[in-house]
């Protein structure tokens, strides 16, 4: 168990770093990284909680999981609606 909690932790943070370092390149904003890092953040935690062992625990861990998933479709879809009606106003 420990194990796992350290390797959940050791990619979580490796692929913020990697996101914050991405997205540096493009802008001095931080606010649409920390949008999918707190994703990542949701999902470690509900990941972690389903290897808890607990019904309830993993109950939670499997809703923490699928919502965090389901946010970035919906955050992925949004931005392409947004993208074609501000191409499609000019």
């Amino acid at each position: 168990m420990i194990n796992q909690v350290g390797i959940i932790g050791i990619v979580f943070g490796l692929y913020s770093l990697l996101i914050i370092l991405f997205f540096r390149k493009f802008s001095k904003d931080l606010r649409f990284p920390l949008i999918l890092i707190t994703s990542f953040a949701v999902y470690s935690i509900g990941f972690l909680m389903r290897l808890m062992g607990t019904k309830e625990q993993v109950d939670l861990g499997f809703f923490l999981t699928d919502f965090s998933a389901l946010f970035l479709t919906a955050l992925f879809t949004a931005s392409l609606l947004l993208g074609q009606i501000k191409y499609w106003k000019k």
